[in-house]
Protein backbone atom coordinates (compact mmCIF):
# COMPACT_ATOMS: atom_id res chain seq x y z
CA UNK A 1 0.00 0.00 0.00
CA UNK A 2 1.32 3.45 -0.99
CA UNK A 3 2.10 5.58 2.29
CA UNK A 4 1.03 8.57 -0.01
CA UNK A 5 -1.86 9.92 2.49
CA UNK A 6 -3.56 11.92 -0.48
CA UNK A 7 -3.64 8.54 -2.82
CA UNK A 8 -6.50 6.82 -3.28
CA UNK A 9 -6.63 3.39 -3.52
CA UNK A 10 -9.02 0.41 -3.85
CA UNK A 11 -8.29 -2.49 -1.13
CA UNK A 12 -9.75 -6.02 -0.22
CA UNK A 13 -9.76 -7.71 2.42
CA UNK A 14 -10.72 -11.31 3.00
CA UNK A 15 -11.81 -12.75 6.41
CA UNK A 16 -11.92 -16.96 5.88
CA UNK A 17 -13.32 -18.08 9.55
CA UNK A 18 -14.67 -21.84 10.35
CA UNK A 19 -18.11 -21.12 9.00
CA UNK A 20 -18.32 -18.01 6.67
CA UNK A 21 -15.53 -16.19 4.33
CA UNK A 22 -16.36 -12.59 3.98
CA UNK A 23 -15.30 -9.96 1.74
CA UNK A 24 -15.05 -5.87 1.72
CA UNK A 25 -13.67 -4.08 -0.81
CA UNK A 26 -12.93 -0.33 0.12
CA UNK A 27 -11.29 2.70 -1.14
CA UNK A 28 -8.81 4.37 0.83
CA UNK A 29 -8.36 8.22 0.64
CA UNK A 30 -6.17 10.39 2.67
CA UNK A 31 -6.12 7.58 5.66
CA UNK A 32 -10.25 7.17 5.51
CA UNK A 33 -12.14 3.75 4.56
CA UNK A 34 -14.88 3.84 2.27
CA UNK A 35 -16.69 0.54 2.29
CA UNK A 36 -17.82 -0.05 -1.61
CA UNK A 37 -18.87 -3.73 -1.39
CA UNK A 38 -19.46 -6.35 1.76
CA UNK A 39 -20.45 -10.07 0.90
CA UNK A 40 -20.33 -13.14 2.88
CA UNK A 41 -20.55 -16.39 2.12
CA UNK A 42 -21.52 -19.94 4.37
CA UNK A 43 -18.67 -21.91 3.14
CA UNK A 44 -18.15 -24.37 6.97
CA UNK A 45 -14.69 -24.65 5.65
CA UNK A 46 -14.21 -26.02 9.11
CA UNK A 47 -16.96 -28.28 9.36
CA UNK A 48 -15.12 -31.60 10.26
CA UNK A 49 -12.47 -30.13 12.03
CA UNK A 50 -13.71 -31.08 15.60
CA UNK A 51 -13.95 -34.67 14.61
CA UNK A 52 -11.29 -35.16 12.19
CA UNK A 53 -8.68 -32.28 12.69
CA UNK A 54 -8.73 -31.68 8.82
CA UNK A 55 -10.47 -29.93 6.11
CA UNK A 56 -12.84 -31.93 4.13
CA UNK A 57 -12.12 -32.19 0.66
CA UNK A 58 -15.55 -30.75 -0.14
CA UNK A 59 -15.11 -27.96 2.30
CA UNK A 60 -11.96 -27.06 0.24
CA UNK A 61 -13.63 -26.88 -2.78
CA UNK A 62 -16.53 -24.95 -0.97
CA UNK A 63 -13.75 -22.25 -0.04
CA UNK A 64 -11.73 -22.28 -3.38
CA UNK A 65 -15.04 -21.58 -5.36
CA UNK A 66 -15.79 -18.69 -3.36
CA UNK A 67 -12.09 -16.83 -2.85
CA UNK A 68 -11.87 -17.31 -7.13
CA UNK A 69 -15.65 -15.65 -7.02
CA UNK A 70 -14.62 -12.98 -4.69
CA UNK A 71 -11.40 -12.60 -6.55
CA UNK A 72 -13.80 -12.02 -9.88
CA UNK A 73 -15.12 -9.09 -7.95
CA UNK A 74 -12.31 -7.41 -7.00
CA UNK A 75 -11.11 -7.43 -10.55
CA UNK A 76 -14.37 -6.25 -11.89
CA UNK A 77 -13.86 -3.25 -9.11
CA UNK A 78 -10.33 -2.69 -9.65
CA UNK A 79 -9.12 -3.43 -6.67
CA UNK A 80 -5.16 -2.98 -6.23
CA UNK A 81 -4.38 -4.57 -3.42
CA UNK A 82 -6.31 -8.01 -1.35
CA UNK A 83 -5.73 -8.58 1.93
CA UNK A 84 -6.74 -12.48 3.04
CA UNK A 85 -6.80 -13.48 6.68
CA UNK A 86 -7.57 -17.11 7.75
CA UNK A 87 -8.45 -17.83 11.71
CA UNK A 88 -9.59 -20.84 13.96
CA UNK A 89 -10.12 -23.36 11.37
CA UNK A 90 -7.09 -22.74 9.39
CA UNK A 91 -5.00 -22.51 12.91
CA UNK A 92 -6.62 -25.97 13.99
CA UNK A 93 -6.16 -28.28 10.64
CA UNK A 94 -3.79 -29.88 10.18
CA UNK A 95 -3.69 -29.82 6.63
CA UNK A 96 -4.35 -26.11 6.38
CA UNK A 97 -1.08 -25.25 4.72
CA UNK A 98 -2.10 -27.86 2.27
CA UNK A 99 -5.43 -25.83 1.38
CA UNK A 100 -3.28 -22.29 1.33
CA UNK A 101 -0.82 -23.71 -1.23
CA UNK A 102 -3.90 -24.75 -3.41
CA UNK A 103 -5.41 -21.50 -3.03
CA UNK A 104 -1.93 -19.98 -4.01
CA UNK A 105 -1.12 -21.97 -7.12
CA UNK A 106 -4.85 -21.86 -8.53
CA UNK A 107 -5.89 -18.20 -7.51
CA UNK A 108 -2.56 -16.57 -6.89
CA UNK A 109 -3.81 -15.66 -2.95
CA UNK A 110 -1.63 -15.82 -0.29
CA UNK A 111 -3.54 -16.33 3.20
CA UNK A 112 -2.25 -15.20 6.01
CA UNK A 113 -3.06 -17.39 9.09
CA UNK A 114 -3.67 -15.00 12.51
CA UNK A 115 -3.62 -16.09 15.77
CA UNK A 116 -6.12 -15.79 18.05
CA UNK A 117 -4.77 -12.63 19.77
CA UNK A 118 -4.46 -10.97 16.02
CA UNK A 119 -7.69 -11.88 15.59
CA UNK A 120 -9.10 -10.06 18.55
CA UNK A 121 -6.92 -7.31 17.99
CA UNK A 122 -8.84 -6.99 14.75
CA UNK A 123 -12.09 -7.11 15.92
CA UNK A 124 -11.36 -4.68 18.50
CA UNK A 125 -9.60 -2.05 16.36
CA UNK A 126 -12.83 -2.37 13.76
CA UNK A 127 -15.40 -1.41 16.63
CA UNK A 128 -13.22 0.97 18.07
CA UNK A 129 -12.97 2.84 14.61
CA UNK A 130 -16.25 2.43 14.07
CA UNK A 131 -17.66 3.93 17.39
CA UNK A 132 -15.09 6.91 17.22
CA UNK A 133 -12.77 5.60 19.71
CA UNK A 134 -14.88 6.22 22.86
CA UNK A 135 -13.84 6.98 26.12
CA UNK A 136 -15.96 4.37 27.79
CA UNK A 137 -14.74 0.94 27.94
CA UNK A 138 -16.00 -1.66 25.50
CA UNK A 139 -16.07 -5.34 25.48
CA UNK A 140 -16.21 -6.87 21.83
CA UNK A 141 -17.28 -10.06 21.76
CA UNK A 142 -16.71 -12.09 18.49
CA UNK A 143 -18.43 -15.21 18.22
CA UNK A 144 -17.42 -17.25 15.41
CA UNK A 145 -17.54 -21.11 14.25
CA UNK A 146 -14.88 -22.07 16.18
CA UNK A 147 -13.35 -19.82 18.50
CA UNK A 148 -14.90 -16.73 20.38
CA UNK A 149 -12.86 -13.73 20.73
CA UNK A 150 -13.00 -11.22 24.16
CA UNK A 151 -11.50 -8.28 23.93
CA UNK A 152 -11.66 -5.36 26.49
CA UNK A 153 -10.20 -1.64 25.93
CA UNK A 154 -10.69 1.95 25.98
CA UNK A 155 -9.88 4.37 23.21
CA UNK A 156 -6.90 2.53 20.50
CA UNK A 157 -5.75 0.57 24.13
CA UNK A 158 -6.81 -2.89 24.65
CA UNK A 159 -6.30 -4.19 28.47
CA UNK A 160 -7.72 -7.67 28.54
CA UNK A 161 -8.28 -10.17 25.42
CA UNK A 162 -8.82 -13.49 25.32
CA UNK A 163 -9.11 -16.35 22.53
CA UNK A 164 -11.75 -19.26 23.85
CA UNK A 165 -11.88 -22.53 21.71
CA UNK A 166 -15.88 -22.11 22.09
CA UNK A 167 -17.86 -21.76 18.57
CA UNK A 168 -20.82 -22.18 16.98
CA UNK A 169 -19.60 -24.63 14.46
CA UNK A 170 -17.76 -26.54 16.80
CA UNK A 171 -20.27 -26.76 19.65
CA UNK A 172 -23.36 -27.30 17.36
CA UNK A 173 -20.89 -30.63 15.82
CA UNK A 174 -20.10 -31.20 19.39
CA UNK A 175 -22.81 -31.57 21.17
CA UNK A 176 -26.05 -30.53 19.55
CA UNK A 177 -26.72 -33.98 18.00
CA UNK A 178 -30.62 -34.28 18.19
CA UNK A 179 -33.36 -33.15 16.15
CA UNK A 180 -34.55 -30.82 18.16
CA UNK A 181 -32.37 -30.71 20.67
CA UNK A 182 -32.57 -32.44 23.85
CA UNK A 183 -32.22 -31.07 27.30
CA UNK A 184 -29.15 -33.19 28.14
CA UNK A 185 -27.32 -31.85 25.41
CA UNK A 186 -27.86 -28.45 26.12
CA UNK A 187 -26.95 -29.06 29.43
CA UNK A 188 -23.92 -30.28 28.57
CA UNK A 189 -22.98 -26.86 26.19
CA UNK A 190 -23.78 -24.85 28.52
CA UNK A 191 -21.85 -26.09 30.96
CA UNK A 192 -18.63 -26.39 28.62
CA UNK A 193 -19.34 -22.46 27.94
CA UNK A 194 -19.58 -21.53 31.44
CA UNK A 195 -16.01 -23.24 31.58
CA UNK A 196 -14.29 -21.55 29.02
CA UNK A 197 -15.81 -17.98 30.22
CA UNK A 198 -14.47 -18.41 33.33
CA UNK A 199 -11.29 -18.33 32.22
CA UNK A 200 -12.36 -14.68 31.27
CA UNK A 201 -12.36 -11.88 34.08
CA UNK A 202 -12.26 -8.07 32.64
CA UNK A 203 -10.29 -5.74 34.94
CA UNK A 204 -12.54 -2.64 34.43
CA UNK A 205 -16.15 -1.75 34.47
CA UNK A 206 -18.90 -0.80 33.26
CA UNK A 207 -18.19 -1.36 29.72
CA UNK A 208 -20.57 -1.44 26.56
CA UNK A 209 -20.56 -5.04 24.87
CA UNK A 210 -20.43 -4.82 21.37
CA UNK A 211 -21.12 -8.17 19.33
CA UNK A 212 -19.62 -8.66 15.91
CA UNK A 213 -19.57 -11.68 13.50
CA UNK A 214 -22.88 -13.82 11.75
CA UNK A 215 -24.17 -15.01 14.88
CA UNK A 216 -24.67 -11.46 15.95
CA UNK A 217 -26.16 -10.66 13.32
CA UNK A 218 -28.81 -12.90 12.83
CA UNK A 219 -29.81 -12.69 16.28
CA UNK A 220 -30.46 -8.94 15.63
CA UNK A 221 -32.10 -9.35 12.20
CA UNK A 222 -34.32 -12.35 14.01
CA UNK A 223 -35.25 -10.21 16.51
CA UNK A 224 -36.16 -6.87 13.64
CA UNK A 225 -38.15 -10.13 11.50
CA UNK A 226 -36.28 -9.33 8.61
CA UNK A 227 -36.84 -10.64 5.22
CA UNK A 228 -34.00 -9.36 4.21
CA UNK A 229 -30.65 -8.71 5.43
CA UNK A 230 -30.77 -4.93 6.08
CA UNK A 231 -27.30 -3.56 7.36
CA UNK A 232 -28.62 0.44 8.03
CA UNK A 233 -31.58 -1.72 10.63
CA UNK A 234 -28.80 -4.21 11.93
CA UNK A 235 -25.71 -2.17 12.45
CA UNK A 236 -25.40 -0.47 16.15
CA UNK A 237 -28.84 -2.31 16.90
CA UNK A 238 -29.07 -2.74 20.54
CA UNK A 239 -30.13 -6.65 21.43
CA UNK A 240 -31.93 -6.57 24.66
CA UNK A 241 -30.31 -9.86 27.15
CA UNK A 242 -34.20 -11.18 27.76
CA UNK A 243 -34.78 -10.94 24.00
CA UNK A 244 -31.95 -13.47 23.20
CA UNK A 245 -33.19 -15.61 26.09
CA UNK A 246 -36.69 -16.10 24.32
CA UNK A 247 -34.52 -16.81 20.78
CA UNK A 248 -32.97 -19.58 22.66
CA UNK A 249 -36.08 -21.04 23.92
CA UNK A 250 -37.55 -20.52 20.48
CA UNK A 251 -34.75 -22.40 18.97
CA UNK A 252 -34.82 -24.96 21.33
CA UNK A 253 -38.40 -25.88 20.82
CA UNK A 254 -38.33 -26.35 16.89
CA UNK A 255 -36.81 -29.17 14.57
CA UNK A 256 -34.06 -28.36 12.70
CA UNK A 257 -36.83 -27.73 9.49
CA UNK A 258 -39.00 -25.42 11.36
CA UNK A 259 -36.12 -23.13 12.61
CA UNK A 260 -35.13 -22.86 8.70
CA UNK A 261 -38.18 -21.12 8.27
CA UNK A 262 -38.48 -18.13 10.99
CA UNK A 263 -38.42 -14.62 9.88
CA UNK A 264 -34.81 -13.19 9.76
CA UNK A 265 -32.87 -16.51 10.18
CA UNK A 266 -30.73 -17.45 6.88
CA UNK A 267 -31.49 -21.33 6.25
CA UNK A 268 -27.77 -21.90 6.47
CA UNK A 269 -27.13 -20.55 9.92
CA UNK A 270 -30.37 -22.77 11.31
CA UNK A 271 -28.17 -25.42 12.64
CA UNK A 272 -25.73 -23.38 14.23
CA UNK A 273 -27.62 -20.39 15.71
CA UNK A 274 -28.45 -22.20 18.86
CA UNK A 275 -25.09 -22.85 20.01
CA UNK A 276 -23.72 -19.26 18.69
CA UNK A 277 -26.94 -17.47 20.46
CA UNK A 278 -25.64 -19.48 23.77
CA UNK A 279 -22.68 -18.34 23.53
CA UNK A 280 -23.45 -14.68 23.75
CA UNK A 281 -26.07 -15.08 26.53
CA UNK A 282 -24.01 -17.00 29.06
CA UNK A 283 -21.24 -13.93 27.88
CA UNK A 284 -23.87 -11.45 29.08
CA UNK A 285 -24.81 -13.41 31.98
CA UNK A 286 -21.17 -14.03 33.08
CA UNK A 287 -20.53 -10.32 32.73
CA UNK A 288 -23.66 -9.05 33.79
CA UNK A 289 -24.87 -7.26 31.03
CA UNK A 290 -28.67 -6.65 30.68
CA UNK A 291 -28.48 -5.33 26.73
CA UNK A 292 -25.55 -5.54 23.32
CA UNK A 293 -24.80 -3.69 21.14
CA UNK A 294 -24.54 -5.49 17.41
CA UNK A 295 -22.45 -4.44 14.82
CA UNK A 296 -21.58 -5.28 11.11
CA UNK A 297 -17.96 -4.47 11.63
CA UNK A 298 -15.43 -7.22 12.24
CA UNK A 299 -11.64 -8.49 11.44
CA UNK A 300 -12.22 -7.52 7.69
CA UNK A 301 -12.56 -4.00 8.58
CA UNK A 302 -10.04 -4.32 11.62
CA UNK A 303 -7.38 -5.90 8.89
CA UNK A 304 -7.62 -3.03 6.44
CA UNK A 305 -8.12 -0.46 9.41
CA UNK A 306 -4.51 -2.14 10.49
CA UNK A 307 -2.82 -2.12 7.15
CA UNK A 308 -3.47 1.91 6.92
CA UNK A 309 -1.93 2.45 10.11
CA UNK A 310 0.97 0.42 9.49
CA UNK A 311 1.15 2.14 5.89
CA UNK A 312 1.62 5.32 8.43
CA UNK A 313 -1.73 6.80 6.52
CA UNK A 314 -3.10 9.48 9.06
CA UNK A 315 -7.07 8.79 10.12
Amino acid sequence: MKSDPTFPERVASIDIGTNTILLLIAEVNKGILKPLLEKETIVRLGGGVQQNGVLLEGAMERGIQTLAQYLKECQEMGVQRIFAAGTSALREAKNARDFLKRVEQKLNLAIEIISGEEEAQLSFLAVARDLGNPEKPILVVDVGGGSTELVLGKANRISHWASLPVGSVRFTEQFLLSDPVRQEEWANMENEIIKGLGKVTPSQKPFTMVAVGGTATTLASVELGLEHFIYEKIHRFVLERKALKRQLELYRSKTLEARRKIPGLFPARADVILAGGAILYLAMEKFEVLSVLISCHGVRHGLLHKKILDCGLKY
